[in-house]
């Protein structure tokens, strides 16, 4: 009992340092969005994006969306 509490300790160790990690990346992608013109960071890209592929004009190959990494 005493390995299977220390591995999910770990564990949530682990996933907490992988939040972590995930919410600085986010933010600093954030910042550079809207140093680069998009007002509300992530959320205007994506409905800027939104838009585009919503466009019949828009070039795209396939409409599904792809599987994320």
């Amino acid at each position: 009992m005493d390995n299977t509490l220390h591995q999910l300790k770990a564990r949530v160790a682990s996933l907490e340092s992988k939040i972590d990690m995930l919410e600085s990346e986010l933010m600093y992608l954030n910042d550079m969005l809207v140093r680069c013109g998009f007002p509300e960071g992530v959320k205007t890209l994506k409905e800027t994006v939104q838009e585009l592929l919503a466009e019949d004009s828009f070039p795209h190959q396939n409409s599904e969306r792809p599987e994320l990494i």
